[in-house]
């Protein structure tokens, strides 16, 4: 899917997680696995541990 970082800021990521096992929300491009669609950075993108979204692979 692809997000604008304002859109990711309210997503969920699955590896961050605070002391007592609340999940974080996604850091978008702060993020090692953040991927730019296009090499785009202010762009769209995705996070890179999901694979890439057919969207981007055309």
């Amino acid at each position: 899917m692809l997000l604008t970082e304002n859109e990711a800021k309210f997503k969920f990521c699955p590896l961050l997680k605070t002391g007592d096992d609340k999940m974080k929300f996604c850091q978008g491009p702060m993020c090692m696995m953040w991927r730019w669609k296009d090499n785009e950075p202010g762009g769209k993108g995705w996070c890179g541990l999901s694979g890439s979204p057919l969207a981007a692979s055309r």
